[in-house]
């Protein structure tokens, strides 16, 4: 825009009080929460090149991105910590990178006898396919130990000195034959390119929209990151700075969005050398050690153990939190009770709201209690698909318990509703609270096929909403579960578990000190050596004995 000299002082001041006045208006304005509205040719905005710097350096494109907002600012700070956590490695050959056959593990200061209780730390050296030592770390490894004829497990911290050793801390917690188990799940380069690659483009799902007129629809492309010149539709929170886009179909309106659905598009960003370091051979490697399963006995200084309170809202999230005896959760800061029957199930119910906004595993919850409670009624919500909402009331106990799922991104092949889609940050804000009212949430799996400032600007928007939430309402419990470790497959450019480690990182950071319960089901599966992101229902029981304790 051409900029007019003005003469007169005078004429400046009034111009800059008009300027403010009105930019006073219009931030003082309600804001329409995802409100739909055209979008202006993107030819029209920023070069293309400018666009996809913006994209890769995490940022959301704007008008004017001058000025970082305050969310901008809180995400832009926790992806550089991140980035900071990721070893810069250039691939040349995949002879350079981490081989776990050739490296070794060793115990630190190794024992003849172990008690109940005991630390024990495993000392991990890395080295290549050429058998040269590694200098740098970044692995991504994955520790546990377990008792099989005891159904027992438990995670250990892996310790990274970024020189190629690491250590592996553990924690004895049981008697009989421990055996241990480290595993190289990818590479320090695997993990460089899993980072570059996810935080470069939005070509891992593809989305649908479905625009209704009266008795006409029509299907169109839509997304995070349309590069179209055509005319798009913007649906946008501008609080939350949160945004979608559709390419906007002729003759229809942008409100006119009914339905979206969403699939993994099968495209990949990895180049032909950095797809060998995904093959099978190069995942989920065990490393090599030098030493027998270790032999643990009570000993008579051990035989007391401490006796804890009982789990409850304000503790810490661990890792590792517990382990599995008999398939069942111990937690090592709190006493859980454990196999709650059907009445203790019932009257822990009693009068409760309980919403479940999450995916598919905090679904597992809502299966969980639709095959106890009897005198539940399942409502019909008219929706097709898995991921439509669930809604149980039992009149006889006062009593109401939902799941929905969180919003975009979400990945479902069958149409959802788009009119009734809401992050959960706003499903938080529709909640008045009370001492009966309960709020289990979980994100993760469904952000792994997106670049990782989604994720962290999901979960800030949250903490805010808890934070919104607490003030009016303090007796709201609020239950946050991390998510699983995912399946074996071939797809580790979008589901592997590193990306669920980055995610770990952030939900602790951003969720540490408020006053809240955990599930930590990032150490459970692990511990419980669960091979699927859908626990078997043994597992999914440990989970809802320890949501009881907490509300009960």
């Amino acid at each position: 825009m051409e900029l007019y000299k003005l003469k007169r002082g005078g004429a400046l001041a009034v111009t800059l009080i008009i300027i403010l006045c009105l930019s006073f208006w219009y931030h003082s304005a309600p804001n329409k929460i995802m409100a739909p509205k055209k979008l202006i040719m993107l030819s029209e905005k920023e070069p293309e090149a400018q666009r996809t710097n913006m994209t890769m350096n995490f940022k959301i494109p704007t008008e004017n991105p001058k000025i970082a907002s305050q969310i901008q600012r809180e995400v832009d700070e926790i992806v550089n910590q991140i980035e900071s956590m990721i070893t810069k490695v250039e691939l040349l050959h995949k002879d350079n990178t981490t081989c776990a056959e050739k490296s070794k593990a060793t115990i630190v200061n190794p024992k003849t006898s172990y008690c109940v209780g005991d630390n024990l730390v495993v000392q991990v050296d890395v080295f290549d396919y050429l058998g040269n030592r590694k200098t740098y770390g970044g692995d991504y490894l994955r520790a546990r130990i377990s008792t099989k004829e005891l159904n027992a497990g438990a995670s250990g911290k892996i310790e990274d000195f970024h020189n190629g050793t690491y250590h592996v801390h553990f924690t004895l917690y049981w008697e009989g034959k421990i055996d241990l188990s480290i595993l190289l799940k990818h590479p320090s380069e695997a993990v460089s390119v899993l980072w570059n690659t996810r935080n470069s483009w939005y070509g891992y799902v593809d989305y649908s929209g479905k625009f209704t007129n009266q008795n006409q629809q029509t299907e169109t492309k839509c997304g995070f990151d349309l590069n179209k010149s055509e005319e798009l539709c913007e649906y946008n929170d501008e609080r939350d700075e949160e945004y979608f886009y559709c390419m906007k179909p002729p003759s229809y309106e942008c409100d006119m969005l009914t339905e979206t659905k969403s699939w993994t598009s099968g495209r990949s960003k990895l180049t032909e050398l950095e797809a060998t370091l995904f093959d099978k051979s190069s995942l989920r490697v065990e490393i090599p050690k030098d030493f027998q399963p270790v032999i643990v006995t009570s000993c008579n200084n051990n035989t007391d153990r401490k006796k804890h309170e009982k789990c409850g809202i304000g503790m810490k999230l661990e890792y590792p939190s517990g382990h599995f005896m008999n398939n069942v959760w111990i937690p090592h800061a709190c006493s859980m009770k454990s196999n709650h029957n059907l009445e203790e199930l019932n009257a822990c119910m009693q009068g409760k709201v309980i919403y479940i906004l999450g995916d598919s595993t905090l679904r597992q919850w809502m299966l969980y209690f639709q095959s106890k409670l009897n005198d539940m009624t399942i409502l019909n919500l008219y929706e097709s698909g898995w991921a439509q909402k669930i809604w149980g009331i039992d009149l006889k106990r006062n009593m109401r318990v939902s799941w929905k799922r969180h919003a975009n991104p979400f990945i479902s092949s069958s149409y959802q509703s788009f009119r009734e889609e809401r992050t959960i940050p706003r499903e938080i804000d529709l909640i008045g609270g009370h001492d009966k009212t309960v709020i289990v949430l979980n994100i993760g799996c469904h952000f792994r096929s997106y670049p990782v400032h989604h994720y962290i600007r999901r979960l800030v928007n949250i903490r805010r909403a808890l934070v919104r939430l607490f003030r009016r309402s303090p007796e709201t419990k609020v239950i946050l579960k991390t998510e699983n470790l995912s399946a074996i497959s071939n797809s580790y450019e979008i589901n592997s578990d590193f990306h669920g480690f980055v995610h770990y990182f952030v939900f602790k950071l951003i969720f540490k000190d408020l006053n809240v319960g955990f599930v930590n089901g990032w150490d459970m599966t692990n511990a419980f050596d669960a091979k699927e992101v859908h626990p078997p229902p043994e597992y999914i029981q440990n989970e809802i004995d320890l949501f009881m304790t907490y509300i009960c």
